[in-house]
């Protein structure tokens, strides 16, 4: 075999492998932007409700809902997903999120803490349909669609 030849084959394999990690990495970008874009999608899509069942809150009565989103934010903030005008709410309550097709709620160490079924949080307790989430002065009971 020639050096000339050699250093054809040489170059042709680094060519080669130079494309190769290109097009790897194309392709992992596109996964990355793929899941961000269905996490997104997942994100803003409405997941069921939580119904006021006691309130004695002005403007809060019983009966309406509030949309629940795969990541909920509850507190006396207006920023939250469900804002509560009461003042035993902390700003930042508590959070009801979406993991692996479970539905969680986390006190994020409110100072009256959150009741789930009449019993207090201390971590993540896992949420079912049916179940009733005490904020404050607040009961929400769980609607999943």
């Amino acid at each position: 075999m020639t050096p000339g030849l050699a250093l054809f084959i040489v170059r042709l394999v680094l060519a080669l492998l130079l494309y190769g990690f290109l097009g790897l990495i194309v392709y992992m970008l596109w996964q990355g932007v793929h899941s961000a874009a269905r996490a997104a999608e997942t994100r803003g899509r409405r997941l069921g409700r939580l119904v006021v069942l006691e309130s004695d809150l002005p403007g809060l009565a019983p009966g309406p809902g509030f949309p629940q989103l795969a990541i909920t934010s509850l507190g006396r903030a207006p920023t939250n997903t469900v804002a509560l005008p009461d003042e035993t709410a902390s700003l930042e309550h508590s959070l009801i999120y979406l993991r692996d097709g479970q539905w969680w709620l986390e006190d994020l160490k409110s100072r009256n803490g959150t009741r789930l079924n009449d019993s207090p949080v201390g971590e993540a307790a896992p949420v079912m349909a049916g179940d009733v989430i005490a904020v404050g002065r607040v009961k929400l009971k769980v609607e999943l669609e």
